[in-house]
């Protein structure tokens, strides 16, 4: 009586653990695949344990039986967690076969005396049965079962992390205490007719319950890692203790008739609880010590990752910053040089370690970067493609950019382009059209006498015919001489001898005169010309010839873009400091995409080139240049199919 008393408490403690724990594992993630294949696995633990309790209540064959089948449904149950425990793949048809073999042994046993014969008595903690014929077979079974639940998890142990490999060696070692457990009591003993403790098979999954309890707190396994789970660990290593002293206790009293050693049972509960105390201090003191092991590890890791991070992009930085075309200085904050790259030292014939810490200005030991410390003198704010000459053939172009950081000023990076390329071909360039325009003027101010003299009749009356071709030719010739003569200002404009003589000009009458030779034209096109000009207009000092160029310029742009039977309105005006002059048309306008471009030299805006496919595109760049030399500004506000206006004022004094 108090063997199945001590038996049913066992088996209890270990199925209400084992329920405990199941639930816990199953509730914290139901979404993840370990947690619901050791549901299963932990269910089919919870429900041999409860079988086993009413084979101790009944006391029947069938019960005896249902505890056998359900121990066959938990041997399955352990390989597919054990699988998803390893992280492996098993082939599904493997998996489905494994499952119908185990419920074939399961209804066998249950409902078939092939296994199982019969029950005889109840001997101690156990059974005595009568064996089946496919007792052995059966046995075998277990016993594979048994194995590949340990073997699966050892294949991948060398493979794993190490929080991986901790958790497998925690489970493996539960998994193999209980395995030696239950084939020491249920298989290897009943073989030599030892069965008074073969029901204490299912206490063994106790071992299973805290090395695995054990690894969820340790090691995280199945997600899981908290306080609560601690604390139930530490109860339930007391219920164990307390478990097998009880089970030694009534196995001791049973061998050893010795009233005396009751005593000695006391002291074993008293050593075993003070262990336990020294334990578990020893236990919190060293987990506390592994987590801060744990902790600064992590930040050690987390702190060399960081740095490492750094040291990369550090070398990124300045593998770009010595692999660029331009020379670069870089200041700090206090405008102190931070760093060259090599290109700057070849450019300024710079020695890096000489300068490094120093201020810009030291530069000047360099005999050719004393033009650039002469610039950076005055500040180094607002320089930008500022023209630096060393030499006729060396040109670089200095613009100096802020360095930000979160608002904050960090310094200064000075640039320095190299335009000498650039400029040489600009100057050779500018000397061949030169050149070839000076070549040009001769002979066609030739042509353009000798077509004078025919049509002035020098050598015969025309007939119509002949007037018309010879026409037709003078205006041609007219085109070539203007754009010879447009080619020979740009090339002054870019060598900067474009203004060569100012004197005091009445603006009125500059204006009537150009409007005087496109009277022909406008009359063609039948353009109205409304001209408004102020009465107190005063003189001012400009070079007539240039003036009248600009005005020609955009007079000519205003009439042929004009719609036939437009208007174009010419306006001056007298702001004080400023003549202003307005030519506003009702043309074709500008498109305002193209509208950034339209005073870059030969740029001509698409719908322009559809009405005159023949114009340069020069006369608003030479129109800028010269309102430019003059101090002036010049500016227009324009929108496609609505016309444009164009205006340009020129100082008083």
């Amino acid at each position: 009586m108090l063997a199945d008393i001590i038996t049913i408490i066992l088996i209890a403690i270990a199925g209400a653990t084992n329920l405990a724990l199941t639930i816990y594992v199953y509730t914290r993630n139901t979404k993840a695949r370990l947690n619901r294949n050791f549901l299963y696995f932990g269910g089919s633990l919870v429900l041999w344990c409860l079988v086993n309790l009413l084979l101790l209540v009944f006391k029947d064959t069938f019960f005896i039986r249902l505890t056998y089948s359900v121990g066959t449904l938990f041997s399955l149950a352990s390989i597919y967690f054990v699988i998803t425990l390893s992280g492996i793949t098993v082939k599904k048809w493997i998996l489905r076969l494994l499952s119908v073999v185990c419920f074939f042994w399961s209804i066998i046993i249950l409902f078939t005396p092939l296994v199982l014969n019969q029950l005889v008595r109840s001997v101690g903690f156990g059974w005595a049965t009568v064996d089946g014929p496919l007792m052995l077979i059966w046995e075998i079974y277990i016993l594979l079962m048994i194995l590949t639940s340990i073997i699966i998890p050892l294949t991948v142990l060398k493979k794993s992390s190490d929080i991986r490999k901790k958790q497998i060696q925690y489970y493996i070692t539960g998994e193999g205490l209980f395995a030696l457990w239950v084939i020491i009591v249920f298989l290897i003993l009943p073989l030599f007719g030892i069965n008074q403790f073969n029901n204490l098979d299912s206490p063994a999954t106790l071992f299973l319950v805290g090395f695995t309890s054990y690894s969820i707190v340790k090691y995280n396994l199945l997600g899981i890692k908290s306080l609560f789970f601690q604390a139930l660990m530490y109860a339930l290593v007391i219920i164990g203790i307390i478990s097998v002293l009880l089970l030694l206790m009534f196995i001791g009293s049973s061998l050893l008739a010795n009233k005396l050693i009751w005593p000695l049972y006391l002291i074993a509960i008293i050593v075993a609880i003070a262990l336990f105390i020294i334990g578990r201090v020893f236990f919190i003191e060293k987990r506390d010590l592994e987590k801060t092991k744990i902790n600064l590890t992590g930040l050690l890791e987390q702190s060399e990752k960081n740095r490492t991070e750094i040291e990369t992009e550090r070398d990124r930085t300045l593998t770009i910053i010595n692999s660029f075309a331009d020379g670069l200085i870089i200041l700090n904050e206090k405008d102190k040089i931070f760093s060259i790259n090599p290109q700057a030292e070849k450019m300024l014939g710079l020695k890096a370690g000489k300068l490094i810490n120093k201020t810009i200005y030291s530069m000047s030991d360099f005999i050719n970067a004393v033009p650039i410390v002469s610039v950076l003198n005055d500040g180094l704010n607002n320089i930008y493609n500022k023209e630096i000459i060393l030499s006729k053939d060396v040109i670089y172009e200095l613009s100096v950019i802020p360095l930000k950081l979160t608002k904050k000023d960090i310094g200064h990076l000075v640039v320095l382009h190299d335009v000498s390329r650039e400029k040489i071909v600009d100057r050779t360039k500018s000397e061949f059209v030169s050149l070839a325009a000076h070549q040009l003027r001769t002979p066609l101010s030739i042509m353009n006498w000798s077509m004078s003299m025919l049509k002035k009749g020098d050598f015969g009356k025309l007939n119509k015919d002949q007037k018309e071709v010879i026409d037709r030719a003078f205006e041609t010739n007219e085109s070539m001489v203007s754009m010879v003569n447009n080619l020979l200002n740009i090339t002054r404009i870019e060598e900067g001898k474009y203004i060569y003589e100012t004197s005091l000009v009445d603006m009125k009458e500059l204006i009537n005169s150009v409007l005087n030779n496109y009277q022909h034209l406008i009359k063609n096109k039948k353009i109205i010309i409304e001209y408004k000009e102020p009465k107190d207009l005063p003189k001012i000092q400009v070079d007539s010839e240039k003036i009248k160029i600009a005005i020609q310029n955009l007079i000519d742009n205003a009439i042929k873009y004009s719609h036939i039977g437009g208007k174009i309105i010419i306006t001056l005006k007298n702001n004080g400091k400023n003549i202003e002059f307005i030519m506003q048309d009702f043309g074709i306008g500008i498109p305002k995409d193209q509208s950034s471009s339209i005073f870059n030299k030969f740029f001509r805006s698409d719908n322009a080139k559809k009405v005159d496919p023949n114009g340069t595109g020069i006369g608003l760049f030479l129109t800028e240049n010269i309102i430019n030399a003059h101090r002036g500004i010049i500016w227009f506000e324009s929108e496609e199919e609505k016309g444009t206006s164009f205006h340009f004022s020129l100082p008083i004094k």
